[in-house]
Order: C-alpha cells, then sequence, then structure tokens
C-alpha cells in the first residue's frame, strides 16, 4: 500500500487554504439509529476501521509554505454535542483529525472536512461505521457485499486524485445558458459563521403526481426553481429585470466518470431559473429546468468544466507563500458567492443492506449556509427525498414556503424536523501558527 494518501489532491486543497468565514469548508453527516447510541462502542468501532481508511485519519500541518497531510496517532474521538460548540468555536477543526464524531441520545454527528471528502465519496465510509457498531453491539446484522469491513482490502485508488485525472479527456465548451446575473438577497451580507436553521424535509418519491413525477430521478430540476419561486416570494424587492435566481449546484461526477475514490470529486454547474412557476405552467418550468442542466452535463461539457476549474486552482496552488494562497482562496470564494442566490447538492440513493436499514431512522447530510444566503442537500433514503434546507437565521421561513409550494403541485413534501446547527469552524491560519 502506498502512502500517496498524505499528499493532498487538487480539489482538497483549496479547502485547506479556505477559511470557515467564507466557504463552506465542512458538511455534517446525521445519522438516527433505533437505539441510545453507546459512544465507547462508536469509539471502537471508529478505531478498528481507522486502519482500513488511512485517507480519513489525517490532519492538516503546514510544510513550509504549503499545507500537507500527516497521519494521526490518535482515532477520531467521540464527543457529545455539549463539546462541540466549543470546538467548533476554537477554530481547530483539522488540529487532530479532519473529521470530528459527536453523538446525541440516538443520533451520530459526523463532521467532515471537505479536503478529505465530500458529501457522495464519504457514504461508504459511514456506512462502514454503522454496520461495524451494529456488529460489536450484536445486532442482525449480515453484510450483503455492499459494505466495507475492517478486514477488507484497502485499494490506492480509494485515495486517488479522480479530478485531475480529467485534464486529459476531450473537452468542448458548451453552450452556456448561464451568462444570467444573480439576485443578491438581503441576508447575503452575513457571513454565515454562526448557528443557522436546519429545516428537514421528506418527499414520498412514490406519491408524487403530475408533471414532476417524470422528474424524480434528477431532484435539482425540481428544487432548484421551487426554491427560486420561495425565494421571490418572501423577498419580492429581489425581483429586479435582467437578474435571476441561480442556484449553485455541486454534481457528484461518480456518476460520470465511475471511481471508487473518497476525495472530493465534483463539477459545479449554475442553473438559473427564467421561468417563474406562478407565470408559467409547471412542464414548461421543469423542461426548460432540465435542458440547461443537460447541457451542461454531457461529457464533454463536464471535462470542460473541470479542466478549466484546474487551471484556477492551479494558479492558486502556485502561489509563493501561504497567505498568498488563502487570499487566492479567499477571492475565489467570494467570486463564486456572486455567481449565484444558494447552494444545491444531491447525494443520490443510499444503497445499504436492509437489516441495516431496519435500525436506521434518519441518513441525510447537512450543507451549511456559509457561502451562499441557503445550503440546500438531498438524498434518497427508504424512498423518500429527504431535503435539507440550511438556512441563516431561526426566523426564517422560507422552507416552509417552500413545502408549501411543493405540496400545492402535486408534491406531498411535509416538514419533519427544525432545529439549530452549526459548522464546524476551520482556520487555516491556525495550523500556519502551529
Amino acid at each position: 500500500m502506498s502512502k500517496g494518501y498524505l499528499t493532498p489532491d487538487l480539489l482538497g486543497s483549496l479547502y485547506l487554504y479556505s477559511d470557515s468565514s467564507h466557504s463552506n469548508t465542512s458538511f455534517t453527516y446525521v445519522v438516527s439509529l433505533t437505539m441510545t447510541v453507546d459512544g465507547e462502542l462508536l469509539q471502537r468501532a471508529l478505531n478498528d476501521l481507522a486502519p482500513r481508511f488511512p485517507q480519513l485519519s489525517l490532519r492538516a500541518s503546514v510544510c513550509g509554505e504549503s499545507m500537507t497531510y500527516r497521519e494521526t496517532d490518535t482515532p477520531v474521538e467521540v464527543c457529545g454535542m455539549e463539546r462541540r460548540g466549543g470546538i467548533s468555536a476554537s477554530g481547530e477543526f483539522g488540529h487532530d483529525c479532519l473529521f470530528r464524531v459527536f453523538t446525541d441520545h440516538k443520533t451520530i454527528y459526523f463532521d467532515f472536512h471537505k479536503a478529505i471528502t465530500d458529501e457522495k465519496g464519504i457514504v461508504p465510509f459511514i456506512r462502514a461505521v454503522i454496520y461495524r457498531y451494529l456488529r460489536l453491539g450484536g445486532y442482525d446484522v449480515e453484510n450483503d457485499g455492499s459494505v466495507i469491513t475492517a478486514g477488507s482490502e484497502f485499494h490506492d485508488i480509494e485515495a486517488d486524485d479522480a479530478f485531475v485525472k480529467l485534464d486529459d479527456i476531450p473537452a468542448s465548451k458548451p453552450v452556456w445558458y448561464m451568462d444570467a446575473r444573480s439576485v443578491s438577497l438581503p441576508c447575503s451580507d452575513g457571513k454565515g459563521d454562526g448557528n443557522f436553521k436546519v429545516t428537514m424535509i421528506h418527499l414520498p418519491v412514490g406519491k408524487i403526481k403530475g408533471e414532476a413525477k417524470d422528474y424524480c430521478q434528477v431532484p435539482s430540476t425540481i428544487i432548484s426553481p421551487f426554491f427560486a419561486q420561495a425565494l421571490l416570494d418572501t423577498y419580492p424587492e429581489a425581483n429586479v429585470p435582467g437578474e435571476f435566481v441561480v442556484s449553485h449546484l455541486q454534481v457528484n461526477l461518480r456518476q460520470y466518470f465511475p471511481t471508487t475514490t473518497t476525495r472530493p470529486f465534483f463539477a459545479n454547474l449554475l442553473l438559473a431559473c427564467n421561468r417563474k412557476i406562478s407565470e408559467y405552467p409547471m412542464a414548461t418550468v421543469l423542461m426548460s429546468q432540465k435542458k440547461f442542466m443537460e447541457a451542461q452535463l454531457k461529457t464533454d461539457a463536464l471535462a470542460y468544466n473541470v479542466q478549466s476549474r484546474i487551471s484556477v486552482l492551479e494558479k492558486i496552488m502556485d502561489k509563493g507563500t501561504f497567505a498568498e494562497k488563502t487570499e487566492a482562496a479567499t477571492a475565489l470564494a467570494a467570486e463564486k458567492k456572486r455567481q449565484a442566490t444558494f447552494s444545491l447538492c444531491n447525494v443520490g440513493n443510499v444503497i445499504m443492506p436492509e437489516q441495516m436499514l431496519r435500525y436506521i431512522t434518519e441518513f441525510y447530510p447537512v450543507v451549511p449556509p456559509a457561502l451562499y444566503p441557503y445550503g440546500i442537500s438531498t438524498i434518497n433514503f427508504k424512498g423518500e427525498l429527504i431535503i435539507t434546507v440550511s438556512s441563516p437565521s431561526p426566523e426564517d421561513a422560507v422552507a416552509a414556503k417552500f413545502t408549501a409550494l411543493l405540496k400545492q403541485h402535486g408534491m406531498p413534501a411535509y416538514v419533519s424536523e427544525t432545529y439549530l446547527h452549526s459548522q464546524m469552524k476551520y482556520n487555516p491560519e491556525y495550523r500556519c501558527r502551529k
């Protein structure tokens, strides 16, 4: 086994130089079980799996004027949620390990730094942890071959920089629709570095009726225009001629360029909503969104997208000093912030043994609204589309308007829970001082 996982990949490196105050440097997975979580048992499961996932048991470190990875001697510690605020406020996320694990009654919170993984790539690890935990606890679960175990062989490709490999494939510039100017919302001025409201919405896919039923396989084509309408209903002053509500789509590249890497492997697309649900037939709105997405999801168009981004990232990493790299990463985040109104990340389907599923009641990611005023994630779990909306303040009601719009158009969505959450803080300057 090589130790290539100690070398930061290009896309992940961007997040090593990005302060959480200016970028989405982390995300959370929330997993709720049918039983109260035993912290010591969960710690054993994590310890058992640490050697199998060496690309995750890393800490950020400074080497000269660059960031690098070092293996950690101490496996990630399982903490109670009462410690989360203190750890996050310090900005030391990554001092010991680039992911954290917290528990609260029946729920486990996995916090990951985006330098080492993304919302889709980390699913095999979380699945392995839950499976190992259930096995150690004596619960009746069997592996159908879809779960990685502590005894499974590690393959170097799991820590591969698949993003850079796309620099050599044929690419062509698509006919971009996205020349639209993004509307600026009143809440856009906040940094999003405090607590934020999470609204969890369930949408039973099998019960969707009408035109939307044909678009369930690509949730972004539904979420984007409906959430845009909810924003315009909430902020009518933002409805300015020549400006559009633009969604920043994080597209998982594994379905287009298959790989088992757990490292960040996604492209960012921009999707403007130029037809309001209140003014056009829903079928027209959804079809236009689908066509705009399809134009950007062609293989050569994705390759062009990635190669353009590689060029930008390489220029940032070629900067001479640590301070210059962090300044360039911050400037790139500011540029992205001007391009879109909200972010949207679709994870797709969650596959695991049926015996495991009966012990899991919730399984979903939370994307913080650090870069944009709103962060949305979607995941298919047990036949339902789980949508989380991260919003800037506890009083924010956009998610409720969004849910009502879905119901009004044949999609029986309902809010199952709301709570306050916070992004795990990361400050690259802290690593520099160390």
